[in-house]
């Protein structure tokens, strides 16, 4: 062999060399692993050198009844969040109802004790728009008179009774027309058994057909009328946020508009072996499964339906909660991180966080018993086990930047966040739990930005096949604020809970449930958690005012930098826009997008 071979032979044993090296370390995984980085903020727009008013409501409100209260607190909550101004007063005091009101709210059904029934009832025969947010409470010292039960719509009215369900007769809420649940559920609401009169139109009703919510007009104004009592979950948020949108005419406000998908769990340790389920079902062990079933469905999903998942990463499925934490042995778990989180980042989808195990970060008293977890015993064993899964991740995604954290089962303490936030002060989004049982102790949120900087972002429904209750709380929330935020597990197959439940039903489930809200909601930009801070940050600084002709309306805008989405109501047909886009989110609803300061809608002239 001449000299000019051994060189070759040499120079080729150095590069395979070098190949196999760079494999073993992972090295082509990590290729085309882009950065992360979020678009920084534009500038702020001015607000305008004319002082506009902020449309005005008035809340009428019984002191001494808890659920009267309630109705108060949420609907001033939800009017803050709306950017509208509102006065509320007991029934007891005697008020000036004047035209200035954009919308008069009764948070009381005890109408006979209410010192400005009169005017209030004047105020809508002048073209006012009025809404009652309790049943009908009738009592000895403080009867309502048949006169007044016809003039809010009811002929008769029997016994209170608990009634199930809920049946969107029309488009009241944006998107639920036709959607309907209740039957063999606990959801049931407190209400008057009613006989309305003939030009009342029902929007809302239970499964038994019991009016929950009806218009009725009143001079040249109009009644909507709410046949319950205020709850103390935040079930009712999208029907108080609803009455609000049919106050007057055009009535607008901002939304989100955002589509989040978060998958638990994923990419986390796959569990081996067989498991009898998918075994008797399609014959394959549980590894198979999710490589090839489970995996490439979600895949399609996200295709078919315009979705950018979430996935919040487990490094062990381990009980450990004392110090010193280790990486899980072998390579599975690694090999699973980087491959699945290659191909969901490649989708267009965010990896977050979820914990170096699913011990949720909380001391003794959160329920841990329950779910068969161990407690945390300090803060600082809790750290510990978040800087060895900082670790076990930035070893395989060195450049990116983990911005979400989704506590396990979640359930958070304060000293567990705290931990979060101390080992990875770049987490910008915690999203947990919208609503549910108090005594689960989770880790319940509002949608808020804190003073540092970190977005509370919940969940509002989860599972592969959504209950009805879950479906009801997606479409009040996506009428409040306009947010879709759904997770699943990729082992939901394996729970008790869903022992009834083959893998073609779940598959199904989660199919027609997807599909099912982009054709109610298609007005909805799907986005990771971390993409949506920027819609969060412009909807909670953003400031806006309108101005009604009879040619269309003007819409103001300023304290933020980016696209602003709202939902208009108007029986108006556009005709055009100027600085901004309308399209059809509903029946008489548009969805508006302005990133101007000024923006013009007008009518289309009627033929």
């Amino acid at each position: 062999m001449n000299k000019r071979s051994l060189c070759i032979l040499l120079c080729i044993a150095f590069a395979l060399g070098l190949f196999f090296q760079y494999s073993r370390m992972d090295g082509f995984l990590h290729l085309g692993v882009a950065d992360n980085a979020l678009p920084m903020g534009g500038v702020l727009r001015a607000a305008p050198t004319e002082q506009m008013p902020r449309e005005k409501f008035l809340i009428i409100y019984d002191p001494e009844d808890v659920p009267s209260m309630y109705a108060r607190h949420n609907m001033e909550k939800i009017l803050t969040e709306k950017r509208k101004a509102f006065e509320s007063h007991p029934l007891t005091e005697s008020l000036a109802v004047d035209a200035s009101y954009r919308g008069v709210i009764l948070a009381t059904g005890r109408l006979g004790a209410a010192a400005s029934l009169p005017a209030v009832l004047d105020y809508a025969r002048a073209g006012g728009t009025l809404l009652l947010l309790q049943k009908f409470e009738q009592e000895e010292d403080f009867p309502i008179s048949a006169d007044v039960l016809q003039t809010f719509g009811v002929a008769q009215m029997g016994a209170t009774k608990d009634v199930r369900g809920i049946h969107l007769l029309t488009n009241f809420l944006v998107g639920g027309k036709d959607f309907r649940f209740g039957e063999g559920t606990v959801y049931t609401t407190h209400a008057n058994t009613v006989t309305l009169t003939a030009d009342t139109q029902v929007h809302i009703a239970s499964i038994d057909g019991t009016p929950l919510l009806w218009e009725k007009p009143l001079g040249a104004g109009r009644i909507y009328a709410y046949n319950g009592v205020e709850r103390d979950d935040k079930t009712n948020v999208g029907i108080l946020t609803s009455m609000i949108a049919h106050c007057g005419q055009d009535t607008i406000y901002p939304v989100v508009g955002v589509k989040i998908f978060f998958i638990d769990d994923f990419p986390a340790p796959i569990p081996e072996g067989y498991f009898y389920k998918i075994y008797d079902e399609l014959g394959v062990d549980t590894e198979t499964f999710y490589r090839k079933i489970w995996w490439p469905f979600m895949q399609h999903l996200a295709k078919d339906e315009d979705i950018r998942y979430t996935g919040v990463i487990i490094e062990t499925y381990g009980a450990q909660v004392k110090g010193p934490f280790h990486p899980l042995g072998g390579r599975a778990a690694r090999d699973g991180l980087i491959i699945y989180g290659r191909e969901l980042l490649n989708m267009g989808g965010e990896l977050g966080l979820h914990g170096y195990n699913h011990q949720s970060l909380a001391p003794d008293g959160y329920g841990q018993g329950e779910l068969d977890y161990v407690p945390w015993a300090s803060q600082a064993d809790m750290e510990e086990s978040l800087r060895e899964l900082r670790n076990y991740i930035t070893s395989v995604y060195p450049n990116y930047i983990f911005r979400s954290y989704v506590p396990p089962s979640d359930i958070l303490s304060p000293e567990g966040k705290q931990a979060v936030e101390n080992v990875f002060p770049e987490v910008k989004v915690f999203a947990s739990l919208f609503d549910g049982p108090a005594d689960k102790k989770a880790y319940y949120q509002e949608f808020e930005r804190q003073p540092n900087g970190v977005y509370e972002i919940p969940r509002i429904s989860s599972g592969h096949a959504a209950s009805g209750l879950m479906y009801w709380q997606e479409i009040g929330v996506l009428n409040y604020n306009g947010t879709f935020a759904h997770f699943v597990h990729p082992d939901e197959i394996f729970y008790e809970e869903s022992k009834d439940s083959s893998w073609a039903e779940m598959e199904n489930g989660l199919k027609n449930f997807m599909h099912d809200v982009n054709r109610r909601f298609p007005w909805l930009t799907a986005t990771t958690a971390s993409e949506s801070i920027p819609y969060y940050s412009d909807y909670f600084d953003m400031d806006y005012r309108v101005r009604r002709t009879d040619e269309g309306m003007t819409l103001y805008t300023w304290g933020c930098s980016g696209e602003l989405r709202f939902l208009l109501r108007t029986a108006h047909e556009i005709d055009r826009t100027e600085d901004c886009t309308a399209e059809v989110a509903d029946d008489g609803v548009y969805l508006i997008r302005t990133s101007a300061t000024e923006a013009h809608i007008y009518w289309k002239e009627a033929e």
